[in-house]
């Protein structure tokens, strides 16, 4: 009788003692497209939660003032007790931002043609970053990409997947360039003109997106050895424009003329009639017999003479003449170089 009486006397209890009050959330951020009376209220009695109406846009806030606080907590029913026309409730929905990265890649996917997305670069013009629901997995449909291989321009129609009817936050126009990027040397540091190339002052870059013309190199070792005409700065391209083949023969040093056939080796004293660079061929004076051989520079010292060339006399008006061209020429390399 006695536990009888106790556990009557404890439900009495439990009933005469008031339920605890709901208090206001004066901050939440919400996944769903609704917002519903938890969404401002903490500690709702069982069954109390229900929709209140739309979120806001993906990334917005809208903000509950104190007296339609108070309505709602009326025609709810909560147990709001410390209601007051001064609170301000703030709800936030959640987004993600859908970035220039994004926008590339999904362009660059819808590419029709490409044998390898990844060396397609998109470049973007005017963008502005999208919002959109931070649980929305295909949150835009990108369609009508024209695209015009020769300028490199496309243009493409974005719509959101889930519309705001926003007109201008729904559909918008994207504009940009696609270029396929290639491997093409540049140069690792700056150099002045005049400085002899070496494979260690030039590197590959494969992500190059601008013209690509014949002029351009894409192997460092064709470059070794050359000189430069100007200077040039770290990442410039490397031109053919901006090279020439180093002088290793002087026109007027002494040489050797080597003559070459199956079992015969000959060597002579010449001088050199033009300036030439390893493998060029040039003229040069036999100053045995005094006449002008073409040959092909071996190195600053040596001349191999070409079997199939036939000697020239070496009268006085055709040495005017090999000198005077010989000058024009050099004089013409030393402009470009700016000496």
């Amino acid at each position: 009788m006695k536990h009888y009486v106790a556990s009557m006397l404890a439900v009495a209890l439990a009933a005469a003692q008031p339920a605890l009050a709901a208090t206001l959330r004066p901050a939440t951020v919400v996944v769903s497209d609704t917002v519903r009376l938890s969404d401002l209220f903490i500690g709702l009695e069982p069954g109390q939660d229900r929709v209140l109406g739309v979120a806001p846009a993906p990334g917005k806030t809208i903000q509950v003032g104190g007296r339609q606080l108070i309505a709602i907590a009326d025609q709810y029913g909560v147990d709001w007790t410390d209601q007051s026309s001064a609170a301000l409730a703030r709800i936030t929905r959640a987004g993600r931002v859908l970035d220039k990265v994004f926008f590339a890649d999904l362009v660059r996917r819808s590419v029709s043609g490409a044998a390898d997305n990844d060396s397609i670069v998109v470049e973007l013009d005017d963008f502005v970053p999208m919002t959109v629901a931070a649980d929305d997995a295909a949150p835009v449909v990108l369609s009508d990409v024209n695209w015009d291989q020769k300028s490199g321009r496309f243009t493409a129609t974005v719509y959101r997947a889930h519309p705001l009817g926003e007109g201008e936050l729904d559909t918008f126009l994207l504009r940009g360039s696609i270029r396929a990027a290639q491997s093409i040397l540049v140069f690792t540091h700056m150099m002045p003109a005049g400085a002899t190339l070496s494979t260690a002052d030039v590197r590959v870059n494969d992500s190059y997106t601008g013209h690509v013309t014949n002029q351009m190199f894409t192997n460092a070792a064709a470059i070794a050895g050359m000189t430069l005409l100007h200077s040039v700065v770290a990442d410039q391209v490397v031109l053919d424009r901006d090279l020439q083949k180093t002088v290793v023969m002087h026109k007027g040093d002494p040489i050797l003329l080597s003559f070459r056939s199956p079992g015969l080796h000959l060597a002579v004293t010449g001088r050199a009639l033009e300036d030439g660079y390893d493998g060029q061929y040039v003229r040069a004076l036999n100053l045995a017999s005094k006449m002008i051989v073409t040959g092909r520079v071996i190195n600053g010292s040596e001349l191999d003479v070409d079997a199939t060339s036939g000697p020239v006399p070496s009268d006085s008006a055709t040495l005017r003449r090999l000198t005077s061209s010989s000058n024009a020429a050099l004089g013409s390399q030393r402009r470009s170089a700016g000496w």
